[in-house]
């Protein structure tokens, strides 16, 4: 689906990472169909706000529409453990056909949520000097 994936050790970092700070707060979904993985996704939890982090699926049997069985599942466990907010995270900017990431808007569309734009990301430089530098480093790629 022309989705860029991180490579495993980023994720087997984050797994371990968000998993030693709270046992509960980075989970997996598999959804099986017929004994074979059709899809998978990670849910992390941070008080009341749940995010769907990361997701992908084969291009296999997407008439049993596994990523629907994983938001479904997914979204009663936050439901259940008390969440305020189930995040799907990013959509596209633009609702033109020919743009990949239409499929995916409405996807997200589907489940009923609606759109929130946040501020964005925010750097609190640690290190003002090694801050500085990786500025400088990354304007010049």
């Amino acid at each position: 689906d022309r989705f860029v994936p991180r490579p495993l050790p980023y994720f087997q970092r984050m797994w371990t990472a968000l998993r030693a700070e709270d046992a509960g707060r980075m989970r997996l979904y598999l959804a099986h169909h017929d004994g074979e993985v059709l899809a998978a996704a990670t849910m992390l939890t941070v008080g009341e706000h749940v995010w769907y982090s990361y997701g992908a699926s084969t291009g296999r049997r997407r008439e049993v529409q596994p990523n629907n069985a994983l938001q479904w599942r997914m979204m009663c466990d936050a439901h259940e453990g008390g969440a305020a907010v189930y995040d799907l995270r990013g959509i596209t900017d633009t609702l033109e056909d020919d743009n990949h990431l239409l499929g995916l808007l409405r996807f997200k569309v589907g489940t009923g949520g609606e759109a929130v734009e946040y501020l964005g990301e925010w750097d609190y430089p640690l290190n003002r000097l090694l801050h500085k530098a990786l500025d400088l480093y990354l304007s010049r790629r």
